[in-house]
């Protein structure tokens, strides 16, 4: 690159500032000439874009929490000690959801969610208004992005504050679904409702518009500056594109137990020869011996972010020689080993060593040129591809329960090929059901999936962290409506 992704991105974000963006964003617009201003044109809008992205990657929402902090830590992967048994992280793996300090932060994290829903909601609003400022193919784009990105986000507070999608529960009122520009308060949803009235109708729109103008469908992923500076259409993997949206649509599925249409939505992606060659399985040689190690696999991420601050991330929360106690994000002593293969690509990449512990190192700062960073310095996946298969594999499990052979066969097709592209075999047939669940634990650790993969399963941890059930601490996967929420209704 010419100039380094880290130079641009926060170029964008002195252009919101100084335009003015933050402050109309932030107090849900009453100034109406200034945000007149900041669409009056097409950087303008751009401009707003990429303020919602660089909002979600704050440490509140997917910069920590979302993605390897209060997860994660849900998902017992770590066993923070109680030598502070005040600190957010004793509180989150212990789930003290009563007390004071971790009620603030499930109060700051809904609140930054749906401040940022409604940030998504004025630049929407503001599309609808735009009088040709835009030409129909930005405008397709920056709708069907910000449609897509509103469901993410909704979707993501469904699966933590809603309960376990099933007959029982979709019909009980859960979250608001907000689709105003205007800040006020909203109905309380069913998960079923939230779902098909709301959620997947965005998530429809949002791919039929994309289709139309995402420049990944002609041009792959654009991981490179445009020679005349406008990178505004570039860089699609650090956007919700039109392949991320298709696997955004197969997560919902699963998650609602619709195993059909999540299968269906999953092959659209793994059939498909262009997103193999866009977003191919890593190549190890890009991994091991390398003094820049691709950790985050990038070349098989569909959408993540960037994230400035990514390199404190191992030094500041995974590093086992200069922390300890509730500080210190770690795995308990020989779980590592037990879960890994040692020739897993993974454990060899993501693991590092720490007498008989082992230390998280995904996002750990690798050696490269400060003029020309690497794209995946920086990068934090949320959605990768080998989750499609994933999906594949369990829908073909569950969804005919009566013929559960002809599922597990199906399902052996499925993970064959990401064993294959980790450098390890795939499992005996019988082996399969538990051996998906420790793939998730494998493959998204640092990403934010393996809680909603507990939760969806109604399955808990023993001791062990083996994946085995433990139905007692499955009661604890749903987080409290915050105080504030409730005092509104």
């Amino acid at each position: 690159m010419k100039a380094s992704i880290k130079t641009y991105v926060w170029i964008l974000v002195a252009v919101v500032l100084t335009t003015g963006c933050s402050d109309w964003l932030d107090y849900s617009p009453k100034d109406q000439y200034v945000k007149k201003q900041q669409f009056s044109t097409v950087d303008g809008f751009y401009s707003a874009v990429n303020g919602v992205y660089n909002r979600i990657a704050s440490n509140t929402l997917y910069g920590q929490n979302l993605s390897y902090g209060m997860i994660d830590i849900l998902a017992q992967r770590y066993t923070p000690g109680s030598n502070n048994s005040n600190s957010l992280n004793y509180l989150w793996s212990t789930y003290d959801y009563s007390s004071t300090n971790l009620q603030a932060s499930i109060d700051a994290i809904w609140k930054e969610a749906y401040s940022t829903i409604l940030n998504v909601n004025v630049i929407l609003g503001a599309l609808e208004e735009q009088n040709g400022v835009l030409t129909q193919k930005d405008m397709e784009l920056i709708k069907g992005d910000c449609l897509a990105l509103r469901a993410f986000i909704h979707f993501d507070l469904l699966r933590l504050f809603g309960p376990n999608y099933n007959d029982g529960s979709a019909e009980q009122p859960a979250i608001p679904y907000n689709n105003s520009d205007k800040a006020q308060a909203h109905e309380l949803l069913s998960s079923r409702q939230f779902i098909y009235d709301y959620l997947m109708p965005d998530l429809n729109l949002a791919e039929e518009l994309l289709k139309e103008a995402d420049p990944i469908l002609t041009e792959g992923v654009l991981n490179s500056n445009n020679e005349n500076g406008n990178n505004y259409r570039r860089y699609r993997q650090l956007r919700l594109n039109y392949f991320a949206v298709i696997l955004m649509k197969a997560r919902v599925h699963l998650w609602a137990k619709d195993y059909t249409n999540a299968l269906t939505e999953a092959e659209r992606l793994i059939g498909d020869d262009y997103v193999k060659t866009n977003f191919p399985f890593v190549d190890s040689d890009k991994l091991l011996g390398s003094i820049s190690p691709d950790r985050v696999f990038s070349s098989e991420v569909l959408f993540g972010l960037y994230n400035a601050d990514r390199e404190s991330i191992y030094s500041d929360n995974f590093d086992g020689t200069n922390l300890s106690g509730a500080a210190l994000l770690q795995p308990k002593a020989g779980y590592i080993q037990q879960l890994f293969n040692q020739a897993d690509y993974r454990f060899l990449s993501q693991w590092r060593a720490n007498g008989n512990l082992y230390s998280f190192c995904k996002y750990a700062k690798i050696s490269y040129n400060e003029e020309n960073p690497p794209f995946y310095a920086f990068l934090m996946p949320l959605m990768r591809i080998s989750e499609a298969y994933y999906i594949a594999a369990e829908s073909s499990i569950m969804k005919d329960p009566s013929n559960l052979m002809a599922g597990i066969t199906a399902a052996q097709t499925y993970l064959t090929p990401i064993k294959q592209a980790r450098g390890i075999g795939l499992p005996g047939m019988f082996e399969l059901l538990t051996e998906h669940s420790k793939e998730y634990l494998r493959e998204f650790w640092g990403e934010g999936q393996i809680f909603f993969m507990l939760k969806r399963n109604n399955q808990g941890l023993n001791n062990l962290y083996n994946a085995n059930t433990d139905g007692s601490i499955t009661a604890t996967y749903q987080l409290p409506l915050p105080a504030s929420e409730q005092e509104n209704r």
